[in-house]
């Protein structure tokens, strides 16, 4: 019975720490995942205004007459 107590309490220590592990594995992909969601944000906004500003560029160019 003490073996078997023992084994349980070795398997539930283990349990706990894998727990710990994966928790603090969570927070890093957590804050990993905001990071990329704040770039991507930000890359979207540059694209946006870059989008914009070729856009009117293109409208500042010489139109060509028609034939």
């Amino acid at each position: 019975m003490e073996h078997e107590l023992d084994y349980l309490e070795s398997r539930v220590a283990a349990l706990i720490a894998r727990v710990h592990e994966l928790d603090a594995q969570n927070s890093r992909l957590a804050a990993a995942l905001g990071e990329s969601l704040r770039d991507n944000a930000e890359l979207k906004f540059a694209l946006e205004e870059t989008r914009h500003r070729v856009a009117a560029l293109i409208d500042r160019l010489p139109k060509e007459e028609e034939a």
